[in-house]
Formats: C-alpha cells, sequence, structure tokens
C-alpha cells in the first residue's frame, strides 16, 4: 500500500462525502479507493468511517486521525515542491568539453552571459580537440563538431554547419583549382587527425580518398597552413568564411558541398539531463544560430 495515496483518499472522502466521488476527484476506480481505505484502516486497527449504502461518515478515531493525516500530506506536499524547485535551478558544478576553436570563437566570447544569467552555478570548461571519456573522467558534457565516435553516449544535434572545401589563391597558381571531385585525390590535402593516413570527404554522391603530408587536430592549424598555401581543407564556414570574404581563401565546388557537419551536445546516459546541462546546450545552441544569422 502507498501510505501517501491512501491518506490523500482518506481525505478525499472525507471531502465528498462518498468514496464514488472521492475516486473521481483523485480519478481512480472507486474500488482502488475502497482498496486503499481498507488497507488503511487494516494497517491502524481502527475503522475511520461509518459507511451507509449513501454516505459514510467519520468515526471517531477517524477524526483523530484526519488531524494528523493532513499535517503529514501538507508537510509531503512541501517537501515535493521543495525538491521540485530545486531540480528546476540551474546550481552546483558543471564540468564541460569542447574543441579549442569551436569553444574559443563560438563559445568563449559569450560566457560572461552564460555565468551572470546562472549565479547558483560553478562552470568548469575544458578546450581540448581530445575526445574526452566523460564518465571516466568527471565530464557532464561534451560539445563536439562532427559525428560522435562513442556509440555509447547520448547525443542531442544542436545545429549543423555548412564545410566548405578552401584554398589560398597561390595554391591554386601552383598546382591548379581542381575541377571535379575526382581530382583531389592528385592534390595536397590537410586533413584532421585520424586512426590512419587515409581521410574520406564526400561530395554529393562521390566519396573520395584524400591524403595530404600534414595533418592535425586543432582546425585553427588547418586553416592557417591553407592560408599560407599548404593545401586544400575542408572546415566549417563559420571558420573559413572570414578568410574567404578578405580573399586570403577560395571556395571551390559551391555548388556541391561537402554534407553540413552535426554539432552536437553529448552526455551519459546513465545521468539524467540536469537543469545545468539543459541551461548549456540552451545557450550553445542560442550562440550558434546568432552565429549562422
Amino acid at each position: 500500500m502507498d501510505r501517501v495515496e491512501a491518506t490523500r483518499a482518506f481525505l478525499q472522502v472525507i471531502e465528498h462525502e462518498t468514496f464514488s466521488a472521492a475516486a473521481r476527484a483523485l480519478g481512480v476506480r472507486q474500488a482502488t479507493v475502497s482498496r486503499w481505505i481498507a488497507a488503511l484502516e487494516e494497517e491502524l486497527g481502527v475503522q475511520l468511517f461509518q459507511r451507509t449504502t449513501r454516505s459514510c461518515a467519520l468515526t471517531s478515531a477517524g477524526k483523530h486521525f484526519e488531524q494528523r493525516a493532513r499535517g503529514m500530506i501538507e508537510l509531503w506536499d512541501a517537501a515535493l515542491a521543495t525538491a521540485r524547485e530545486q531540480q528546476s535551478r540551474v546550481t552546483g558544478t558543471l564540468r564541460v568539453s569542447a574543441p579549442v576553436v569551436f569553444g574559443a570563437r563560438i563559445i568563449s566570447p559569450h560566457l560572461d552571459e552564460f555565468i551572470s544569467a546562472h549565479p547558483s552555478l560553478d562552470l568548469d570548461l575544458r578546450l581540448s580537440d581530445t575526445y574526452v571519456r566523460l564518465v571516466e573522467e568527471g565530464f557532464d558534457l561534451a560539445i563536439r563538431v562532427g559525428a560522435p565516435l562513442d556509440s555509447s553516449l547520448l547525443a542531442r544535434t544542436i545545429a549543423t554547419t555548412p564545410r566548405k572545401l578552401v584554398a589560398a589563391p597561390r595554391y591554386l597558381d601552383a598546382h591548379g583549382a581542381p575541377t571535379s571531385p575526382a581530382e583531389l585525390s592528385s592534390h595536397h590535402c590537410l586533413t584532421h587527425t585520424g586512426v590512419d593516413n587515409h581521410v574520406i570527404w564526400r561530395f554529393g554522391e562521390e566519396k573520395i580518398t584524400v591524403r595530404g603530408r600534414f595533418r592535425t587536430n586543432h582546425s585553427e592549424t588547418l586553416l592557417e597552413v591553407a592560408k599560407a598555401a599548404g593545401g586544400l581543407a575542408l572546415l566549417a564556414s563559420w571558420l573559413v568564411d572570414p578568410a574567404i570574404e578578405r580573399g586570403e581563401l577560395i571556395e571551390l565546388f559551391e555548388d556541391q558541398r561537402a554534407p553540413r557537419a552535426p554539432i552536437q551536445a553529448l552526455y551519459a546516459p546513465t545521468r539524467h539531463r540536469s537543469p545545468a546541462i539543459q541551461a548549456f546546450i540552451d545557450f550553445v545552441h542560442a550562440r550558434v544560430h546568432d552565429q549562422r544569422t
């Protein structure tokens, strides 16, 4: 027997004077109310109601129990309200991992806004292009650009970002501009560090294996090497657009771009998505939207 529900039913019977009316108020069957009251009477060892076919009245024992029961339910409801209020507040410490360039360009310039909006929260933000192990390393949340490697984590796609294939004018003058994705295999391609030297770039339905003599796990370094005519780079639009506007880079294959890269929030399935986690996800979503508009 759920003592709290049974006690609520007891008080509803007093208020509505019949078991059937109390059942309607509680949204349960009359038989359920009868069973709860019977179990309560059995546990207390007293009869709580004098029943007739049309109504019921409190016994002397029932009147004494009513005084205590109302106080107990009021305390219980107050405890629930306090717990729910605490759960809805953004408090505690939140440990977040994010890529270096994304964190520096999209998140960091607006952190004062997030911190000011949540004065009861301590934020520990770690910027690294190494994929941290959330649970083992004690992180609550990771922001990642691109498909996640760990399928055991829960992922929420915050947004997707266009990727652009770019090269410096000097590189194109020296090596020629590729006219189709198939020609990329003969060019110097700057790639992110992977498990081997083979990287596949997709353009529409075409999948091209590209190679290069330089790779790194740092997107901004790839950008700088591309601007220095070191090769072709496939990077997020928010990273390369300023260089394109300044004429430092030229976009290739504008009519056949690579698939958009997801920006994802990852957290462990064993952890409830706390208000702090949700607040930070909403914050990043808003910042990405600002960047795109």
